[in-house]
């Protein structure tokens, strides 16, 4: 008989997670394919269901669980990043090369509305992952999902950094109270259009020079959290 350990070790995945996450991409290709393969299917469905907002949906909610519990597990912001940069940046540098690549040899064009922008800006707004809350045209339409995600990043990072995550239950208050009231404006139309704060920003100081100030930024605080000095312990 074969003497087993006390304690078993927890596995490395989470399989319901992977399950959801499986079942969220295939909704999302459902819904993509629809459009070219399965045009009355599409039709048919949307009445009473989204296959691509469920999709997305579902993503979002397995970051908001997974992403806090990351942290926790890596006990600093300079391991975090340095995941997050290896996980995302290699494949959405491949993807976007791939994607304005047609427009590089001269056969097609790029995404409508991007070719106003200069490719400095194009570039480091898509480097941030915000260009989508910088009033930048996606290179793919589908990379706007990604600029949530990095301002998602961005607050639970700085909820860590001050010890929120210690106060849960206030912040949950004033998160909730910040989404409802945000959900609002955007509804009836406040914080939409030309009066959304991305749109203002880009009237007023230029979308050039907000990309730029966004990236020095983004550029500063990432350096300061994988340098060896003083990385913030949550």
């Amino acid at each position: 008989m074969v003497a087993t350990s006390g304690v078993s070790s927890a596995p490395s995945r989470l399989g319901w997670l992977d399950a959801l996450r499986g079942g969220a991409a295939l909704a999302v290709a459902l819904h993509h394919a629809s459009y070219v393969y399965l045009p009355s299917v599409r039709v048919w469905l949307k009445e009473w269901f989204d296959p691509g907002l469920f999709g997305v949906l579902v993503f979002f909610l397995v970051s908001g669980y997974i992403v806090p519990a990351s942290l926790e597990r890596r006990g600093s912001v300079r391991g975090f990043w340095i995941g997050r940069f290896f996980r995302i940046y290699p494949l959405l540098a491949v993807t976007s090369l791939l994607a304005i690549l047609p427009f590089l040899l001269g056969v097609l064009g790029l995404r409508a509305g991007l070719e106003q922008y200069s490719p400095v800006t194009a570039v480091l707004a898509h480097a941030t992952m915000l260009q989508d809350l910088l009033n930048v045209p996606n290179a793919m339409n589908v990379l706007w999902t990604l600029s949530y995600e990095m301002a998602f990043y961005l607050l639970i990072v700085a909820l860590f950094v001050v010890g929120g995550h210690r106060r849960s239950a206030p912040a949950a208050v004033v998160l909730t109270v910040v989404a409802l009231v945000a959900v609002t404006l955007t509804a009836t139309g406040v914080l939409t259009g030309a009066h959304a704060p991305s749109a203002l920003l880009s009237r007023t100081a230029g979308t050039g020079a907000v990309v730029a100030v966004t990236a020095a930024a983004l550029l500063v605080a990432i350096a300061a959290a994988v340098s060896g000095r003083a990385a913030p312990r949550v």
